[in-house]
């Protein structure tokens, strides 16, 4: 039945070959269209296992409190003093807030959530900080500090910046107030003492930023990045030129835009490379005319046209695994090319006429082409058990592709030839028919066939025990951006603030504002048994800009007893600095009563400010650790080590566990941890899957039990080949490549059915004669699918390079045991060719 249904499409497509390559193309072209339009998603959520609680959680908590929105600019001066930092930090701060793309700006402590503390400020010091203030607020403590400050403007080293604290705040409650707002929360390499965000040798300093559109608008990333270099350029100007400036980016933001622009230059570049490398290697192997490449450019374009819309209409574009469909797919989607017009070029030669030829090529190449298209498409499929979005998008995807790729060979590549062949004069014949040459492999198969077979027996023991040093790599960075400049700029920045260690993220979940206090409470407690216990590197807190409720009411109760509240009125205070000032020669400033009367009003404050205060407040730090609108909180920790080791995780874990149902720990270590046994255990049943299934589909081309065994002889050899590769060379599996033995079996199996296919339609010789009239094809074809999935290689996504690696190594260990093997086996084996049409694929008539 596909001998007669390949026969009548040859004679359909030999009696109208330009309206069906019109009709076709054309299709191909309103694809392409829409296909221009394709987006592609940058976030690594994105392929990741969807339902499953931790990262669902994960995914709430980043869009809960922005962690993706922020921008983080990390401002550098080569000026020692740190006047020239802070001057930098202001203009770049003061540009940035009046900017129309960004929502809120926080380059300094106390100015962001200023107000808030403030009017507040009693209920955030502990008990230290409350003796100390009971002292600064006597006649003789109003006395020291206000002759400390007269020294300070005296000294050598007095500065601007110093008067201006002093002058706004004389009593300098600040520096009272410092250890007990961050209280242990912020790294030893942090100076927050003039209140903005510096490294202890002030070398630095940071900006944080909300910009109003998304990292995912690329236009709008775009912008904001060129003005953000405009605002960089301006104040590096203004402060000498040069590099006397230096402003980098970092932060979630940074992160997402980078991947963006990254992953679509990888796209272009990959895909590229891959195009040009596949038609310089069909050009070099056969040396076709110039019409017939253009042929194969036309198919390639139409298979991939039609690939590319189809992800679009079902997915809606791309993620980040299926951005390499286009260039993996180019090297296998040229195979089938190869081999067809191998085969018509053949025929021709041999005297056949353009029909003949057609219906040679269609009814024996043609059902190769199909079983290996059903090989390759069912290896994509099975990828779908996994579960992964990514690996999933990417099975489905490609799997289609295969299809649209057979449809494309059969219904452009085939239309294209045979009308070229009908054109006088016309040129369709190879300058080198024979492809690439295989005669010291055949000479290899032909005398040393028991050797060979030797050999390979040797070295399969060698890669099985290879393979049992293969490892699995779960970290996040097996898979992310490699040679990421924001990444770098962000580890610059924590070894100068000595922070390190991985992250995870605790969330509070409450159904009203007092549950979510108390929840508040009890995050604070265990947050600072952890941190003294050592559970935790670092943690932070909603309590980082408010005090949880229990704090507050015992900073009261400290300060009531102490007396402070009604010591002074707001005059009496005044008078009493004032005073003092003016015995010791310094000029009271303007905002002095102010300034007395906001501290008598702070200490005669009662109760406690709540969370939605802290909202109200529009400090644009509070969005990181509350949400109003969703009655949540969120603490920021850090590993105690560079990473969290399998015991503190755990113990972790069933802290957490015990706060209750209101709390979830999630974070990316918890989550690729969660998901590596169900990856492992899912990728097994895939490459399962694809082994029986392509088992089924050879037994169904050739019908014996004998020839399926050997075809499936060199992919198998092959596969282990790969799994020792990797393990002596130390390549480790990761959460993408997992999937790319899977894939392997896909085309590795696809080798041997050519061969075999030769071997079968051969008038005899052995596997040396099959060989000979098929190696070179079956060579080029595995050269064409090192170069495509070879380009992958240069991706910046280690977990993308990675697939290319495997798929690389699982190409050129097929064909070699394809090439070596299977002739050898075949010598051996000396079972009698089948079929009517006893040619090989390519031979004269």
């Amino acid at each position: 039945m596909t001998t007669r249904f390949l026969l009548g499409l040859a004679r359909m497509i030999d009696a109208r070959p330009g309206k069906i390559a019109v009709a076709f193309l054309l299709a191909a072209v309103a694809s392409g269209v829409v296909v221009a339009r394709i987006t592609v998603r940058t976030d690594l959520l994105d392929v990741l296992p969807e339902g499953n609680p931790t990262i669902q959680a994960f995914r709430g908590f980043l869009d809960d409190f922005g962690m993706m929105d922020g921008l983080v600019l990390v401002v550098s001066s080569r000026d020692p003093s740190p006047e020239a930092l802070v001057a930098a930090v202001e203009a770049i701060g003061e540009e940035l807030s009046a900017s129309s793309r960004i929502a809120s700006v926080d380059y300094n402590l106390f100015r962001s959530g200023g107000g808030l503390v403030a009017r507040h400020f009693p209920a955030y010091l502990d008990a230290p900080a409350v003796a100390r203030l009971s002292d600064r607020l006597t006649p003789a403590g109003i006395r020291r500090q206000i002759r400390r400050n007269r020294e300070a403007l005296l000294g050598p080293l007095a500065s601007p910046l110093e008067a201006d604290l002093i002058s706004r705040d004389p009593l300098n409650l600040r520096e009272i107030l410092q250890g007990s707002l961050l209280r242990g929360a912020v790294p030893g390499g942090v100076d927050l003492s003039t209140g903005y965000y510096m490294d202890a040798g002030r070398t630095f300093a940071l900006v944080m930023a909300r910009p109003k559109g998304s990292a995912r608008d690329v236009s709008f990333a775009g912008s904001l990045y060129r003005e953000v270099a405009g605002i960089a350029s301006r104040v590096s100007a203004a402060q000498g030129g040069g590099d006397a400036v230096r402003v980098r980016l970092a932060g979630g933001y940074a992160s997402a835009a980078e991947a963006s622009a990254v992953i679509w230059r990888d796209m272009v570049i990959s895909f590229g490379s891959s195009f040009v490398l596949v038609l310089l290697l069909v050009t070099l192997a056969f040396r076709p005319p110039l019409a017939v490449l253009g042929v194969f450019v036309l198919t390639l374009f139409a298979a991939l046209s039609w690939t590319l819309l189809f992800a679009y209409l079902l997915y809606g574009g791309l993620n980040i695994v299926t951005s390499i469909v286009a260039a993996m797919l180019i090297g296998l989607y040229v195979d089938y090319m190869i081999l067809a017009y191998h085969r018509f070029g053949g025929e021709l030669r041999g005297g056949s006429r353009p029909l003949q030829a057609l219906e040679a090529t269609l009814s024996d190449t043609g059902k190769a082409l199909i079983s290996s298209a059903a090989t390759s498409a069912v290896a994509f499929f099975s990828v779908v058990v996994t579960g992964f979005r990514g690996l999933h998008e990417l099975g489905v995807v490609a799997g289609f592709g295969i299809l649209f790729c057979l449809v494309s060979t059969f219904l452009v590549l085939c239309p294209l030839l045979s009308l070229l062949s009908k054109v006088p004069g016309s040129r369709l014949a190879a300058g080198r028919p024979g492809g690439i040459s295989t005669g010291w492999a055949e000479r290899q198969v032909d005398g040393r066939g028991g050797i060979v077979i030797a050999v390979f027996s040797v070295l399969l023991l060698l890669a099985a025990a290879g393979a049992a040093r293969t490892r699995f790599d779960a970290g996040v960075e097996s898979v992310g951006l490699a040679n990421s400049e924001v990444r770098e700029v962000e580890r610059a920045v924590e070894a100068k603030l000595g922070r390190k260690g991985e992250p995870l993220f605790l969330v509070a979940r409450a159904d009203n504002v007092s549950r979510l206090g108390e929840d508040f409470d009890l995050l604070d407690r265990r947050g600072e048994r952890w941190r003294r216990s050592g559970a935790v590197g670092t943690f932070s807190s909603p309590s980082l800009l408010l005090p949880p409720p229990h704090r507050q009411k015992e900073s009261r109760s400290l300060l009531s007893d102490a007396g402070l509240p009604g010591r002074y009125d707001g005059p009496g205070l005044e008078n009493a600095v004032r005073s003092e000032m003016e015995r010791q020669g310094m000029a009271p400033g303007e905002d002095l009563g102010p300034y007395a009367a906001g501290i008598v009003d702070a200490l005669a404050r009662k109760g406690t400010v709540d969370l939605p205060e802290l909202a109200r407040s529009e400090d644009p730090r509070a969005s990181y650790f509350y949400n109003n609108s969703r009655t949540a909180i969120a603490a920021h920790l850090t590993s105690p080590g560079e990473r969290w080791d399998a015991g503190a995780l755990s113990a972790l874990k069933e802290d957490v566990r015990a706060m209750g149902p209101d709390f979830a720990l999630t974070g990316p270590s918890l989550i690729f941890e969660e998901i590596r046994s169900s990856i492992l255990r899912q990728s097994v049943l895939a490459i399962l899957l694809s082994f029986a299934a392509n088992w089924i589909i050879v037994g169904l081309h050739f019908r014996r039990l004998r020839v399926v065994a050997l075809v499936m002889v060199p992919v198998m050899a092959g596969t282990l080949f790969t799994l020792g590769a990797m393990g002596a060379a130390g390549i480790p599996f990761n959460f993408f490549n997992v999937a790319g033995i899977a894939l392997v079996f896909g085309f590795g199996v696809d080798y041997g059915i050519y061969l075999m296919q030769a071997r079968r339609a051969g008038t005899g010789g052995g596997g040396a004669e099959a060989l000979r009239r098929t190696g070179g094809s079956i060579v080029l074809c595995a050269a064409t699918t090192v170069a495509s999935c070879g380009s992958l290689v240069t991706s910046h996504y280690r977990g993308l390079a990675s697939i290319g690696v495997v798929l690389c190594l699982g190409a050129v260990f097929c064909v070699l045991s394809t090439v070596f093997l299977l002739p050898s086996l075949l010598h051996y084996a000396d079972f009698p060719g089948q079929g009517a049409d006893r040619r090989a694929p390519g031979d004269p008539a």
